[in-house]
């Protein structure tokens, strides 16, 4: 009797468990598509918008780097994040040195190596620096962050939480 009223128990949680959908990966339920367009001031920008249109800023590129325009730059990174997002690498945001260049790229872990490349940065530049003024790191990050070969910090942005905790940087 008592082993009768536990398997139907059971079995009641495990189809109830099953059925609820907020218990399912939410980095997996919804589509992200990256782009770029132009802020409401103009400024090109990398935006990413979720399954129900929202649309959320990541990076404004207000400056040219080099010859390369802000417009030109901002399409090819949008579409490096689109790739990275697709191919499943775009879980964390972080930097390093590939072929030879300083860079900010994107891990499939925390405190993984670099998956794929975003973009190049200029030789004066500080990469964690770089990191801290696109994303006011804060509360982005994820923490405590992994020494790097240099013996610097290395900081992680977790992409799941930048899209999540993004309502101050949102734009319709």
């Amino acid at each position: 009797m008592k082993t009768q009223l536990f398997v139907r128990l059971l079995t009641v949680c495990a189809l109830t468990l099953g059925s609820i959908p907020f218990l399912n990966n939410p980095a997996e339920a919804q589509n992200i598509t990256y782009s770029c367009g132009k802020s409401r001031d103009g400024v090109p920008t990398t935006y990413a918008v979720n399954s129900t249109g929202r649309r959320i800023l990541v990076i404004r590129w207000e400056r040219d780097w080099g010859s390369i325009s802000g417009e030109a730059r901002c399409k090819e990174v949008s579409s490096r994040f689109q790739s990275a997002y697709n191919n499943g690498t775009l879980s964390f945001l972080t930097h390093g040195v590939m072929i030879g260049q300083k860079v900010i790229c994107t891990a499939k872990e925390y405190g993984g190596p670099c998956g794929s490349l975003l973009f190049t940065l200029r030789p004066e530049d500080n990469p964690r620096q770089v990191i801290n003024d696109l994303f006011s790191v804060g509360s982005r990050a994820r923490g405590p962050v992994v020494q790097s070969d240099d013996g610097e910090p290395q900081i992680y942005i977790d992409m799941e939480l930048l899209l999540q905790n993004a309502t101050k940087n949102e734009e319709k």
